[in-house]
């Protein structure tokens, strides 16, 4: 049942009704859908002639407060999800689960909280920061007990620090860095309290003293025995390369090969058992052993070492790069992708300079007038 007047800022209680007029509030999302409350509410006059407020609206315990276009829930939401989250990737959450929300919202949230009580602290935690390393410094108090920041000022100055420990007295272990302006900041603000370590200073003061303790003692180390001249040196392993597929595949199809053909079958019936052709079948029985075969089936895959490799037979196998002495091709660029690198001349002599294609000589006529 709505109240029949309403209480004023300054405390008065009115019941002249001023006017009416259509509030809305956002609502924590139900179903993953926005809610929004239309209420109607009432404006007051208020009957306090030295208040500044003339007229006032009527607030909803629970429900609205002052200037406020959220409900107390969905600010509650909205506040811990900007302390968790801070402000894009709170929006981005916010937005998940069916609130619109803007970043700045959230920040503007978090900052509107009130700063919590700092209550008695019994064991405190001092220690430096940088806003800028190496230029600008500051100092954290921090609650030890509850691990929560508790105090923040510029500088390393133990002055500060003195100020802050005559306001509580409470304190009874300091936990601190090294610095001696915080031993002496510690010592003036609170003589009662007994100073300590944390366990980072204690493990970095431990590591200094030992590096300090063998850097001391590291003429004393004795020098490793030298090794005799005359003593050989370990071989090194030589790593064999690794063999290609086609290499393992031919190798295999010969062994297959030569025992079927050692049982008396012919080559027809060779082919049909391993799936080969005819010639590839003589190929393989003719030769004697695998490496015969190998050196001719890589002789497709460009390769530098296969180039430099001398075939099976009379022939040598062509240069890579074209002939750059012949006269026929001295005024035309001929790409080197388009000269062959694995092409057999078996019916030149070696050292000969041949065309790699056609196999004619390409040294220009003598009786022949150039550019012919």
């Amino acid at each position: 049942m709505r109240a029949a007047s309403g209480s004023c800022r300054c405390g008065q209680s009115s019941a002249r009704v001023h006017g009416r007029y259509v509030r809305k509030l956002r609502d924590v999302a139900v179903g993953g859908l926005g809610v929004v409350i239309e209420l109607r509410i009432r404006r007051f006059r208020c009957e306090n002639t030295a208040c500044t407020a003339v007229t006032f609206a009527e607030q909803i315990v629970g429900l609205t407060t002052p200037h406020s276009r959220q409900t107390p829930l969905l600010r509650a939401v909205l506040t811990r999800i900007g302390l968790a989250l801070a402000g894009r990737a709170g929006a981005r959450l916010a937005s998940a689960v069916g609130i619109t929300v803007g970043k700045d919202t959230l920040l503007r949230l978090v900052r509107a909280l009130p700063e919590p009580e700092v209550g008695e602290v019994e064991v405190l935690g001092v220690d430096d920061f940088a806003f800028r390393k190496g230029r600008h410094y500051g100092t954290v108090l921090i609650d030890m007990a509850t691990h929560r920041p508790l105090h923040l000022y510029e500088g390393r100055e133990g002055e500060d620090l003195a100020a802050w420990l005559r306001d509580h007295p409470e304190v009874k272990v300091i936990c601190r860095d090294r610095s001696s302006g915080y031993a002496e900041g510690a010592r003036i603000g609170a003589p009662q309290a007994e100073q300590v370590a944390d366990r980072y200073h204690l493990w970095a003061n431990l590591g200094q003293a030992v590096e300090k303790t063998v850097n001391g003692h590291r003429s004393r180390l004795a020098e490793p025995p030298s090794q005799p001249a005359d003593t050989p040196d370990e071989p090194q392993v030589v790593q064999l390369p690794t063999e290609l597929k086609i290499v393992t595949r031919l190798r295999e199809q010969h062994a297959a090969a030569h025992e079927l053909w050692q049982q008396g079958m012919s080559k027809a019936g060779i082919g049909r058992k391993l799936g080969l052709h005819q010639a590839t079948v003589r190929k393989l029985v003719n030769a004697p052993s695998a490496d015969d075969v190998v050196p001719k089936a890589c002789s497709g895959r460009t390769s530098s070492t296969r180039m430099s490799a001398t075939c099976t037979g009379a022939g040598t196998m062509a240069s890579e790069t074209p002939p750059s002495s012949t006269a026929r091709f001295r005024n035309r660029a001929t790409p080197e992708a388009s000269w062959p690198s694995n092409v057999i001349c078996g019916s030149t002599a070696p050292g000969a300079d041949t065309h790699p294609i056609r196999g004619r000589s390409l040294r220009r006529s003598a009786r022949s007038p150039h550019g012919s």
